[in-house]
């Protein structure tokens, strides 16, 4: 189940990134790794930088999927996206915290949910500007 769950991932992070290049974003970066965690995609879209989270369903049982982001995660992603402004030097760069539902509803039909913003600002982040 779990590697079934990693391909479900990976189709998902795929037609994320395509809805986005169709969109006018541009891929900075996918699979953003540091020791503070991942980050599944980083894009820009005319001056600003958005780190989104993917989630992957094929049904809709245990709720949406953007539902599944807890305390933790949030915090996971708020500390990856801090360290990458850091190393790039991006302060003064509005930027935002999306989540991109994807649907996978046949092998070949999908359906994606773009939330802007969807994870709310941390209280606690040092130096982190949303856009």
């Amino acid at each position: 189940m779990r590697n079934e769950n990693k391909i479900i991932g990976k189709r998902g992070e795929k037609i994320a990134r395509e809805y986005l290049e169709k969109m006018g974003y541009v891929i900075v970066e996918t699979n953003f790794y540091c020791r503070f965690g991942e980050i599944d995609i980083i894009a820009k879209y005319n001056d600003q930088i958005s780190f989104i989270e993917v989630k992957t369903r094929c049904q809709e049982v245990f709720g949406k999927p953007a539902e599944s982001i807890d305390y933790l995660k949030r915090n996971r992603i708020y500390k990856v996206a801090e360290f990458y402004t850091y190393i790039n030097e991006l302060y003064d760069v509005p930027m935002s915290l999306d989540v991109i539902e994807v649907y996978i509803l046949e092998p070949h039909k999908s359906r994606v949910a773009h939330i802007k913003n969807a994870i709310i600002e941390n209280p606690y982040a040092t130096f982190f500007k949303r856009g």
